[in-house]
C-alpha cells in the first residue's frame, strides 16, 4: 500500500504544482474579465491600471499596454502574456525571447470575442469552460433585429465591432452600414435614424442600463437630430462601461441587460 499511497501523493503534488506554475500578465482589460470567468483569477499575477479586478486581488498594477517595459514584467514572474490586438509586434516579440508564452488577441470583428476567448482557454487549460463561455456568445438572433447604436467616447459602434455579438443575442443590430468604430458626426447618425440610441459612459463601475433624459434633451437640441423616431420617442439610454462592455466575456451580461432593453422598445 506504500507504493499506492507515494503514487498519490507524486501525482498531486504534480498537478498542483502545474496548476501554480502558470501565473499570467495580462495586457487587456477584456482578457482580464475573461481570465476572472474561465477561473483564472489565482493565476493572475499582473494586469493594468483599467482590469476589472477586486482591489484586494494581489496582481500587480503594473502592466502598461502604451509603454511596456520587459524589466518590470519579468519582476511578476508570468509564464504566460496576454497582449491587446492592437500590441506593437516588437513588444511581443521581446516578450517570446525573454521564454514568455504570448497571446495575441485577434484583429477586432463580429466574433472576436468568442476567437479570444477559445486562444485564453487554450493557454490556461481552460477549453471546456471556454466552450461553455462560447456558447453564450453564440446565441440564436431574431429574423428581424431592431436597430441600436451604440455611443462610446464619440464613436460609434458599426456592424464590424466587437459589440455585435452582444447586440445580435439581444435582438439588435447596428444601424451603420459598415466599419467597426465610426466617428461620432450628425449626418451620419440622421442616415442611420436608428430605434434606439445607447451612450456608453467610460467609468469602471457595471451599471444597468436607464433612460437618459440629459442625452435626449441634448440630442433635442439639434435641427437635424431632433426629427430622429428614437429622439421623438425618448428612446435614449446610458449605462457604463465597466468591465461588461470591455472585449471579452463580460459582453454575456451586456447581453442580458440588452435583451431586458428590447422588450422595452416601442
Amino acid at each position: 500500500m506504500r507504493w499506492l499511497w507515494f503514487f498519490c501523493l507524486s501525482y498531486c503534488t504534480a498537478v498542483s504544482g502545474a496548476e501554480a506554475m502558470q501565473r499570467i500578465a495580462s495586457y487587456s482589460p477584456g482578457a482580464t474579465q475573461t481570465l476572472l470567468d474561465l477561473g483564472c483569477s489565482a493565476q493572475i499575477g499582473a494586469v493594468t491600471r483599467w482590469c476589472p479586478l477586486p482591489p484586494t486581488h494581489p496582481a500587480a498594477r503594473t502592466c502598461d499596454a502604451f509603454n511596456p517595459d520587459l524589466e518590470t514584467l519579468l519582476q511578476a514572474k508570468p509564464d504566460l502574456v496576454i497582449l491587446p490586438r492592437l500590441a506593437n509586434p516588437l513588444w511581443a516579440e521581446r516578450c517570446t525571447r525573454a521564454g514568455l508564452t504570448v497571446v495575441l488577441l485577434n484583429p477586432e470583428g463580429p466574433d472576436s470575442v468568442a476567437r479570444d476567448l477559445a486562444l485564453i482557454g487554450d493557454a490556461t487549460q481552460r477549453k471546456k469552460s471556454a466552450e461553455a463561455l462560447r456558447g453564450k456568445l453564440q446565441l440564436a438572433a431574431p429574423a428581424v433585429p431592431k436597430t441600436l447604436l451604440v455611443i462610446w467616447d464619440g464613436m460609434m459602434a458599426g456592424p464590424d465591432a466587437y459589440t455585435t455579438v452582444a447586440l445580435k443575442q439581444a435582438g439588435f443590430k447596428s444601424p451603420l452600414s459598415a466599419g467597426t468604430w465610426v466617428k461620432l458626426d450628425w449626418e451620419t447618425l440622421v442616415k442611420a435614424n436608428p430605434d434606439a440610441i445607447l451612450w456608453v459612459e467610460s467609468t469602471p463601475e457595471n451599471r444597468p442600463i436607464v433612460p437618459s433624459p440629459r442625452r435626449r434633451n441634448e440630442l433635442s437640441e439639434i435641427v437635424a437630430v431632433k426629427e430622429l423616431k428614437s429622439v421623438k420617442a425618448s428612446q435614449v439610454y446610458e449605462t457604463n462601461s465597466g468591465s461588461q462592455w470591455l472585449p471579452g466575456t463580460g459582453l454575456i451580461l451586456a447581453a442580458e441587460k440588452l435583451a431586458e432593453l428590447h422588450k422595452t422598445l416601442k
